[in-house]
């Protein structure tokens, strides 16, 4: 990170992970944290090898609260959100938990630590995965309210049309190491990653890595790192047409104010 000049942000996916996060981001000036609880872990009882511990601290909305305001470098909620993928899958939801009253139950958390942020002027990091429909509907109603909350969607690759009715919420869009991969056959046109990187307004544009997965071209299948973000930057800058220079300047701009940090 240091040897290209890139700072991050640790994200949080837990109490645990959060906590972790802040301490790091605490001894590091590269470096910011986000703290949040991810839907999975709101209706799954699954933790990857980065998590360990994870279920061992429920989820709680004022020892979140708690972790948000430990630090200054504390810059966002996140990542939170909505994620259906598992629902139809078997022995990935909590014994006896119907998907009905799972998406009630991650809809309910999400909204929770939604009012944490506007609580806090923090930025939503926002977390979607086969829920478009319902997390559109859910920030209609938080800027329904008047709410002026800085949303991220972190990690976009859905359509076009889902694009816009996100920017037109006024959503900055994450851009991520897929949109170096060559897309799927049955993708549209219009709908292709690369397709809407071109026509988005370019200050709603926000490049990320997603580390440790999802390593973009020319690293695609090693560990993700946040160094990579070079080659998302490259790419992107091709599909623009923009200098490298530029679209980094540019990006880092959209940053600074996604986040209302001095990066």
């Amino acid at each position: 990170m240091a040897e290209f000049g890139v700072k991050t942000i640790t994200v949080g996916t837990a109490m645990n992970t959060s906590r972790e996060g802040v301490a790091y981001a605490d001894k590091h000036q590269d470096t910011w944290a986000a703290v949040g609880y991810h839907p999975d872990h709101v209706t799954s009882d699954f933790e990857d090898d980065d998590e360990i511990g994870a279920l061992k601290e429920p989820y709680d909305i004022k020892g979140l609260e708690k972790i948000a305001q430990s630090s200054k470098r504390v810059i966002a909620i996140g990542e939170i959100g909505l994620d259906y993928h598992y629902f139809t899958q078997e022995g990935t939801m909590k014994p006896g938990l119907t998907v009905e009253q799972a998406k009630k139950d991650q809809q309910k958390i999400f909204l929770e630590q939604a009012a944490l942020a506007a609580k806090l002027d923090k930025t939503l990091i926002v977390h979607v995965r086969d829920a478009a429909d319902d997390m559109l509907l859910l920030l209609s109603e938080l800027r329904a309210l008047g709410t002026e909350l800085r949303i991220v969607i972190h990690g976009f690759t859905e359509t076009w049309q889902t694009a816009k009715a996100y920017l037109d919420l006024g959503c900055y869009l994450g851009i991520g190491g897929i949109v170096t991969f060559k897309p799927r056959k049955t993708t549209a046109p219009e709908d292709t990653l690369e397709s809407i990187v071109k026509k988005m307004p370019l200050e709603r544009l926000l490049l990320e890595t997603d580390a440790p997965w999802l390593a973009p071209v020319p690293v695609r299948g090693t560990r993700n790192e946040p160094a990579y973000v070079r080659h998302v930057a490259e790419h992107v800058a091709r599909v623009r047409g923009m200098d490298y220079e530029e679209i980094c300047k540019v990006t880092t701009k959209n940053s600074q104010e996604a986040f209302a940090c001095g990066f």
